[in-house]
Protein backbone atom coordinates (compact mmCIF):
# COMPACT_ATOMS: atom_id res chain seq x y z
CA UNK A 1 0.00 0.00 0.00
CA UNK A 2 2.64 2.32 0.92
CA UNK A 3 4.19 1.68 -2.32
CA UNK A 4 1.12 2.44 -4.43
CA UNK A 5 0.87 5.38 -2.00
CA UNK A 6 3.82 6.77 -3.20
CA UNK A 7 3.36 6.07 -6.94
CA UNK A 8 -0.07 8.12 -6.96
CA UNK A 9 1.38 11.13 -5.02
CA UNK A 10 4.25 10.77 -7.71
CA UNK A 11 1.27 10.29 -10.77
CA UNK A 12 -0.30 13.67 -9.41
CA UNK A 13 3.17 15.77 -9.18
CA UNK A 14 3.30 14.74 -13.11
CA UNK A 15 -0.02 15.33 -13.62
CA UNK A 16 0.18 19.32 -12.26
CA UNK A 17 3.45 19.54 -14.60
CA UNK A 18 1.64 17.98 -17.73
CA UNK A 19 -0.99 20.92 -16.97
CA UNK A 20 2.08 23.61 -16.48
CA UNK A 21 3.39 22.51 -19.68
CA UNK A 22 -0.40 22.66 -21.59
CA UNK A 23 0.06 26.22 -20.64
CA UNK A 24 3.05 26.94 -21.04
CA UNK A 25 2.53 25.96 -24.82
CA UNK A 26 -1.11 27.84 -25.11
CA UNK A 27 -2.83 24.44 -25.51
CA UNK A 28 -6.01 24.51 -24.20
CA UNK A 29 -7.81 21.50 -22.68
CA UNK A 30 -11.04 22.88 -21.18
CA UNK A 31 -11.28 20.40 -18.97
CA UNK A 32 -7.77 20.95 -17.20
CA UNK A 33 -9.75 21.75 -13.78
CA UNK A 34 -11.29 18.55 -13.94
CA UNK A 35 -8.14 16.69 -15.10
CA UNK A 36 -6.00 17.60 -11.92
CA UNK A 37 -9.25 16.59 -9.25
CA UNK A 38 -9.09 13.57 -10.62
CA UNK A 39 -5.74 12.99 -11.17
CA UNK A 40 -5.16 14.27 -7.49
CA UNK A 41 -8.08 12.32 -6.22
CA UNK A 42 -6.87 9.01 -6.83
CA UNK A 43 -3.72 9.80 -3.91
CA UNK A 44 -6.43 11.36 -2.11
CA UNK A 45 -9.04 8.87 -2.03
CA UNK A 46 -6.10 6.30 -1.52
CA UNK A 47 -4.60 8.13 1.71
CA UNK A 48 -8.41 8.65 2.87
CA UNK A 49 -8.64 5.14 3.37
CA UNK A 50 -5.02 4.40 4.69
CA UNK A 51 -6.43 7.42 7.59
CA UNK A 52 -9.77 5.70 8.21
CA UNK A 53 -9.09 2.26 8.25
CA UNK A 54 -11.31 1.44 5.04
CA UNK A 55 -10.68 -0.93 2.78
CA UNK A 56 -13.18 0.69 0.01
CA UNK A 57 -10.65 1.70 -3.02
CA UNK A 58 -13.47 2.37 -5.13
CA UNK A 59 -13.38 6.49 -5.12
CA UNK A 60 -9.59 6.00 -6.03
CA UNK A 61 -10.46 3.34 -9.03
CA UNK A 62 -13.13 5.87 -10.34
CA UNK A 63 -10.37 8.53 -10.36
CA UNK A 64 -8.32 6.27 -12.30
CA UNK A 65 -10.48 5.61 -15.03
CA UNK A 66 -11.89 9.15 -15.53
CA UNK A 67 -7.85 10.50 -15.83
CA UNK A 68 -7.30 7.83 -17.89
CA UNK A 69 -10.45 8.78 -20.57
CA UNK A 70 -9.20 12.61 -20.06
CA UNK A 71 -5.68 11.67 -21.04
CA UNK A 72 -7.04 9.60 -24.38
CA UNK A 73 -9.21 13.06 -25.02
CA UNK A 74 -6.20 15.11 -24.86
CA UNK A 75 -4.53 13.37 -27.75
CA UNK A 76 -7.64 12.93 -29.59
CA UNK A 77 -7.98 16.34 -29.44
CA UNK A 78 -4.58 17.15 -30.14
CA UNK A 79 -3.46 18.40 -26.91
CA UNK A 80 -1.24 16.13 -26.51
CA UNK A 81 0.83 13.60 -29.46
CA UNK A 82 -0.09 9.95 -28.62
CA UNK A 83 3.77 9.52 -28.26
CA UNK A 84 4.02 12.12 -26.06
CA UNK A 85 1.17 10.95 -23.46
CA UNK A 86 2.27 7.57 -23.53
CA UNK A 87 4.26 7.63 -20.47
CA UNK A 88 1.59 9.37 -18.34
CA UNK A 89 -1.09 7.22 -19.61
CA UNK A 90 0.86 3.68 -18.87
CA UNK A 91 1.72 4.93 -15.71
CA UNK A 92 -2.40 5.94 -14.76
CA UNK A 93 -3.40 2.54 -16.11
CA UNK A 94 -0.62 0.84 -13.97
CA UNK A 95 -2.17 2.88 -11.13
CA UNK A 96 -5.83 1.76 -12.26
CA UNK A 97 -4.52 -1.75 -12.49
CA UNK A 98 -3.17 -2.06 -8.85
CA UNK A 99 -6.19 -0.52 -7.50
CA UNK A 100 -8.31 -2.65 -9.26
CA UNK A 101 -6.87 -5.64 -7.49
CA UNK A 102 -7.11 -3.92 -3.87
CA UNK A 103 -10.88 -3.10 -5.02
CA UNK A 104 -10.94 -7.48 -6.66
CA UNK A 105 -9.72 -8.30 -2.99
CA UNK A 106 -12.43 -6.61 -0.70
CA UNK A 107 -15.39 -8.28 -2.77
Amino acid sequence: MNQLLENSFDFSIRAMELIRYLNEEKKTFLLRERFLVCATGIGISLRLTKVKNDKSFEEALAYAVETEYLLEIMVKIGCLEKKQSQPIVDDCRALKYAISELVQKEK
